[in-house]
C-alpha cells in the first residue's frame, strides 16, 4: 500500500511539473509564428490576405443591397423593373466573393501547409540532437511523438487558414460599422449598446474552450506517454504483472480527457446560447427605435434595415 501511494504521489507530481512547465511556456508573438516562411510563402499570405478583405466586404455589400430590394418593395410602381436592376448587384457580389473566398483559403492553407512542413522537420532535427538524458528528464519518446503530430497540426492551422479568417472578418467588421454609422449613425450609436454584452460573452466562451481544450490535450498526451512506454517494454511489463495497472493509469487519463470534453461542450452551449440572446434582444431594441426614426426623423425601411443588418453583422 505504502509503494503504491509513494508511486501515485510521483505519478501527480509529475503530472503537476508538466502542467507547470506548460503554463510557464513562452509565448510566441503574432508575427513571430511567421519567422519560418519564405518568399513564396509571404505572396501566397500577400495574396490570401487582400483576398480575404475583399471577401470580408462581402457581408457589409450585401446589407446595402438588401436595403435597396427593401426600398424597391416599398416604391409603389414599376417594382418589378426596380427590383430586377437592384438584384443584379447580388450576381456580380457573389461572384466577386466566390473569387476572393478560393483565392483567400488556398493561398492561405498552401502557406500554412508548406510552413508546417518546415517546422516539422526542424522540430525533429532539434530533437535527434538532444542527449539521451534529455528524454528521462525533460520529455520521454512517447511525448515527443505525440506533441510532433499533434502541435505541428495547430500550428499548421494557426499559420494558415485562421489567418485569412481573421482578415476577413476583421474587414467586416470595420466595414460593417462604417457603413452603419453612414447610413443611419442614431441608430448605429442605440445599436452600441448591444455589443459590449455580445463581446463579453464571447470573450469568455473563447477563454474557457482554450482552456480546457490545452487540459484535455495534455491528458490525451500523458495516455497515449503510457501506451508507448507499456507497450516499449511489455515484457518486464508483463513478468511484473502490471497490466492491471497500465489499463487503470490509461482509464484514469482517457476519464479526465472525457470530461475535459464535456466541459468544453457545456462551456461551448452556454456562451452559444447567450450570444443568440444578446443577438435577438438586439433585433428588438433596433427595430423598435427604428420605428420611432422612421415616423420622426424621415429614415425609411431599407435605411433601418441596412444600419441594424450591418452592426449586428459587424458585432458578431
Amino acid at each position: 500500500m505504502d509503494d503504491e501511494a509513494k508511486r501515485g504521489r510521483g505519478e501527480d507530481a509529475e503530472t503537476e511539473e508538466r502542467e507547470r512547465k506548460a503554463e510557464g511556456a513562452r509565448k510566441v508573438p503574432f508575427f513571430g509564428m511567421f519567422r519560418y516562411a519564405s518568399r513564396s510563402d509571404l505572396a501566397l499570405m500577400a495574396v490570401g490576405t487582400v483576398a480575404a478583405m475583399v471577401n470580408g466586404m462581402g457581408d457589409p455589400l450585401m446589407t446595402v443591397v438588401f436595403s435597396a430590394v427593401i426600398d424597391c418593395f416599398g416604391a409603389g410602381d414599376n417594382v418589378l423593373q426596380r427590383v430586377s436592376k437592384v438584384v443584379l448587384y447580388y450576381i456580380y457580389l457573389g461572384i466577386g466573393t466566390a473569387l476572393a473566398s478560393f483565392l483567400q483559403v488556398s493561398c492561405w492553407t498552401m502557406a500554412g501547409e508548406r510552413q508546417s512542413i518546415r517546422i516539422r522537420s526542424l522540430y525533429l532535427e532539434a530533437v535527434l540532437k538532444q542527449d539521451v538524458s534529455f528524454f528521462d528528464v525533460e520529455m520521454t519518446t512517447g511525448e515527443a511523438i505525440s506533441r510532433m503530430s499533434a502541435d505541428t497540426v495547430l500550428v499548421q492551422d494557426a499559420l494558415g487558414e485562421k489567418v485569412g479568417k481573421y482578415a476577413q472578418l476583421l474587414t467586416t467588421f470595420v466595414g460593417c460599422f462604417i457603413i452603419g454609422f453612414v447610413r443611419g449613425w442614431m441608430l448605429a450609436l442605440v445599436m452600441l449598446a448591444c455589443i459590449p454584452p455580445n463581446i463579453l460573452s464571447f470573450a469568455i466562451m473563447s477563454r474557457l474552450h482554450a482552456q480546457i481544450s490545452a487540459r484535455r490535450q495534455a491528458s490525451y498526451a500523458d495516455a497515449g506517454n503510457v501506451v508507448e512506454q507499456t507497450i516499449g517494454a511489455i515484457r518486464t511489463v508483463i513478468s511484473f504483472n502490471g497490466e492491471k495497472k497500465a489499463i487503470k493509469l490509461y482509464n484514469t487519463l482517457t476519464i479526465r480527457a472525457y470530461k475535459a470534453t464535456v466541459l468544453e461542450g457545456i462551456a461551448t452551449g452556454l456562451g452559444t446560447g447567450g450570444i443568440f440572446s444578446v443577438f435577438f434582444g438586439g433585433y428588438s431594441l433596433a427595430f423598435w427605435y427604428g420605428a420611432k426614426l422612421i415616423i420622426n426623423e424621415g429614415y425609411t425601411g431599407g435605411q433601418v434595415v441596412n444600419v441594424v443588418f450591418a452592426m449586428l453583422t459587424g458585432s458578431m
